[in-house]
């Protein structure tokens, strides 16, 4: 029978004094000695023959209560066999009806049997009979929410299509908390060489190559002999991979947030995150956000609102982490909320719960935030995305159609696997587009490593700074669609450059390619910045090419024995005398604003070219765009 990832902690709680209170029956000696036998069993891992011993205790003695508790625990949530599950609960009551937690069980069960008459029954029954508290109070509304649920969602099913990842992802092992780049060309999952009954996670990657998956591989520089390196998840451009792990010779608790970079192909010794993120509590399940502005964790402390809650980092300008700060009551629950995703759409974010109602052991939900910056009331993804086992661990792709999960249901190869399937459209986020760049020198081709800043162009807020790779000069990054964009690259000892681009028209989720050749710092050299703008006929700046002229001002600082012309360049519209007045004014605004904002006068000349120096005939509006520029030559 199929097993599920959780049943090491889920066993944890088949004790009948923690589920369900005091029994009331010990049974005879055979059965008592059968009981034990059983249990040492279980105890060791041996569970189809601590099943056979409770049965066995059960059949001496069909009043051993303790014994028929065990059993109907080992059906429900190691074997998922819930009709059986049922019986024995049912038995429990009819041979004392005051052991209360009962009738929530057998309500469960029916609710995963879709049995829904008999769950409510059973809820109600629980609902009358349960000591009153908000825990008891939120288990029987969330039981009852959740029978109602069930039965409009198996009513009014989504258009669901599951395709397993297949042998070269997933096996008779456990494989869960699937991350994938946003080229779609990796993926990062967690596998589970269970060793007896204690888990042995590594972290394993598959490429996707001509059409399929290629054999998985561990990452071995990540992964440590003897510890475990459990939940991840990949950064969009699959640079920083943050996982969790129990390696204990830097932890601060039992479970730490690691984070690894990677340098070509190779990846780096994983380096503790610190006390901003780690405690003296369990912290797991990783994610950053694609601006690398939040990180997103999931952590079980004394101070959440139940089990595990989600909790967020906000990370300033200098890459510093801030107090993590609980999610709050809307999206955590008394239950154990799980493995947060934030689309880099920026606004929608997925997690799974045990503690919202729900179909099955633990769904996936979508919540979106709101103006007010905070988050909305989750949705269940319906069913059959969601059934009566575990799905969890929900990552959507960049293009936010294609989802992947992990999931226990029947037809995979072994305990848990990873599918992907296409999100219903209710269930997606909004779209969001890749963008994939190469650094390079103008004149050798050699790839660079640049500081990049990609910033909203009428705001002139700045989405992300990161960098290219040293070795192949690229970089990726996922931008929300409908806006318009500038990024700038920053080398030693090169000038910097400065392109805009447009996702203003975009709406579907593709790659867009960009090329940046840069040029060594040389007298007479001549840089663009394409993100300075003024009004038809004007020499008043825009407030949007301040955007651009703080990347100068920050370069200028970093040289600081550069020396600037700034040029001024119009196309043909207009005379030739009314261009050259037109372009002389434009660049001593420019020269002006450098002034006020602290640049020596040494430092810097001015000029007007008019139409001049046109780089492209002035045949077309693009062209007379792009000679329409303000330029900066070294002196």
């Amino acid at each position: 029978m199929k097993m599920h990832i959780y049943l090491v902690v889920i066993l944890l709680f088949t004790s009948c004094n923690t589920q369900l209170g005091l029994a009331q029956n010990e049974g005879s000696k055979k059965a008592q000695e059968a009981y034990k036998q059983a249990d040492e069993h279980l105890v060791f891992g041996r569970y189809q023959l601590a099943v056979e011993g409770f049965e066995k205790a059960v059949s001496i003695d069909p009043n051993f209560i303790d014994a028929r508790l065990q059993l109907a625990n080992l059906y429900q949530n190691l074997y998922l066999n819930y009709e059986n599950a049922a019986i024995q609960y049912e038995a429990i009551i009819n041979a004392d009806s005051t052991l209360t937690k009962t009738y929530y069980e057998i309500g469960r069960c029916f609710l995963y049997l879709k049995e829904w008459e008999q769950a409510q029954f059973y809820a109600k029954k629980y609902e009358d009979k349960r000591k009153l508290s908000s825990y008891t109070d939120w288990l029987s509304s969330v039981l009852l929410e959740s029978i109602e649920l069930s039965k409009n969602a198996v009513a009014n099913p989504v258009n669901f299509n599951p395709q397993n990842l297949g042998p070269a992802v997933n096996s008779e092992q456990a494989e869960y908390f699937p991350s994938i780049t946003a080229d779609n060309e990796f993926v990062y999952f967690t596998v589970n060489n269970k060793q007896d009954r204690y888990p042995n996670e590594d972290i394993y990657s598959a490429q996707f190559l001509d059409g399929e998956w290629k054999a998985r591989e561990a990452v071995k520089s990540v992964n440590k002999q003897n510890a475990q390196e459990g939940a991840h998840s990949i950064t969009q451009d699959g640079r920083y991979l943050f996982f969790a792990s129990d390696r204990m010779d830097d932890n601060y608790g039992r479970f730490d947030i690691y984070i690894s970079k990677k340098e070509g192909d190779e990846w780096r010794v994983p380096v503790n995150m610190g006390r901003a993120i780690n405690s003296r509590y369990w912290e797991s399940q990783p994610v950053i956000s694609a601006d690398s502005k939040q990180l997103f964790l999931v952590r079980k402390s004394n101070d959440g609102y139940g089990g595990s809650d989600i909790y967020v980092s906000k990370i300033d300008g200098n890459g510093q982490f801030g107090e993590l700060q609980n999610l709050s009551g809307v999206i955590n629950t008394p239950g154990d909320e799980q493995r947060p995703y934030l689309h880099p759409d920026g606004k929608t974010l997925y997690f799974a719960s045990n503690g919202h109602p729900g179909l099955g052991k633990t769904d996936v939900y979508k919540s979106s935030l709101k103006e007010n910056g905070e988050w909305g009331i989750p949705v269940n993804l319906g069913y059959p995305i969601n059934s009566s086992e575990v799905e969890f661990g929900l990552y959507v792709a960049a293009d936010g159609k294609t989802a992947y999960f992990s999931s226990n249901r029947e037809g995979g190869y072994g305990d848990m696997d990873i599918y992907s399937f296409e999100l219903p459209r209710s269930a997606q986020p909004a779209v969001v587009i890749s963008v994939k760049g190469v650094i390079k020198d103008k004149t050798s081709k050699e790839y660079l490593a640049a500081n990049i800043k990609i910033s909203e162009l009428e705001s002139g807020a700045v989405y992300k700074t990161l960098s290219s790779d040293a070795l192949n000069g690229s970089f990726l990054v996922t931008l929300p669609a409908g806006y318009n964009y500038s990024y700038d690259a920053n080398v030693e000892g090169y000038l910097p450059y400065s392109e805009s681009f447009s996702l203003e028209d975009i709406r579907e989720g593709k790659i867009v390619e960009l090329i940046a050749e840069m040029t060594r710092i040389e007298v007479g050299q001549e840089f663009i910045l394409k993100n300075i703008f003024f009004s038809s006929g004007q020499a008043v700046l825009k407030e949007s090419s301040k955007v651009e002229l703080a990347v100068l001002l920050d370069y200028l600082q970093e040289n600081n024995s550069l020396k600037l012309e700034v040029g001024g360049h119009t196309d043909s519209d207009g005379t030739g005398e009314y261009n050259l007045i037109l372009s002389e004014q434009r660049a001593k605004a420019v020269f002006d604003y450098l002034l006020e904002q602290g640049v020596s006068s040494s430092r810097l000349t001015y000029k007007g070219y008019g139409e001049s120096q046109a780089i492209v005939p002035n045949d077309s509006e693009e062209n007379k765009g792009t000679n329409r520029r303000t330029a900066f030559k070294v002196i």
